[in-house]
């Protein structure tokens, strides 16, 4: 594999911001992440006990190096999730698995898309599917210049069931989140009940 070339100045500033929203009186773990194949690589930062003790914190950093084209433009994106009560491990798998299967595939992501079965597969717990959306419990990670030319948004990865699946294609986006605001979903919680 060839190695991954060392991240620049600009994105190491990112990644010291990206720990700061995942964990502001600490440091993140930083981990690097090979594909099966090894032709891809991924830094990720993992932050245990944040934002609170019993909850796991996890963006990727370097993702953005990767294409995401949605329709036929270039957005590129990372993926930022929290979950509870769920090991440190296993968060930082599904987000790694997440994201490994958008830039290998590739599987273009944008608010809405959903990964099938993958929070069953990989976590147990009685949602089944991973829905990315807007970074609602990280404002400061909609939109990152991190270069004159190069903006990075990240998306918030959240475990859903198959009926809320199922409303989202038949209603949109923007319905099953009202659905969920009303509700006070816990977005964190694999094993909370369905809304819809």
């Amino acid at each position: 594999m060839p190695e991954a070339p060392p991240p620049t100045d600009a994105e190491v500033r990112m990644a010291r911001f990206v720990g700061e929203q995942l964990i502001p009186d600490g440091r993140p773990l930083v981990e690097e992440f090979l594909s099966r194949d090894e032709s891809l690589s991924l830094d990720v930062l993992t932050a245990p006990d944040a934002p609170s003790p019993g909850f796991t914190s996890v963006s990727t950093v370097s993702m953005h190096r990767y294409p995401n084209v949605v329709g036929s433009t270039d957005v590129r994106v990372e993926l930022v999730t929290v979950l509870q009560d769920v090991e440190q491990r296993l968060a930082t798998g599904l987000l790694v698995a997440s994201a490994f299967a958008a830039v290998g595939e590739p599987w273009p992501l944008s608010p809405g898309t959903v990964f099938p079965g993958i929070v069953a597969d990989l976590l147990g717990g009685r949602t089944e599917h991973l829905l990315f959306t807007a970074p609602g419990n990280f404002a400061h990670l909609s939109r990152y210049p991190l270069e004159p030319d190069l903006d990075v948004h990240w998306l918030q990865a959240v475990p859903v069931h198959e009926s809320e699946r199922r409303f989202l294609l038949e209603r949109g986006l923007d319905a099953l989140e009202e659905a969920f605001e009303a509700a006070e979903v816990p977005f964190y919680d694999v094993r909370r009940d369905a809304v819809v």
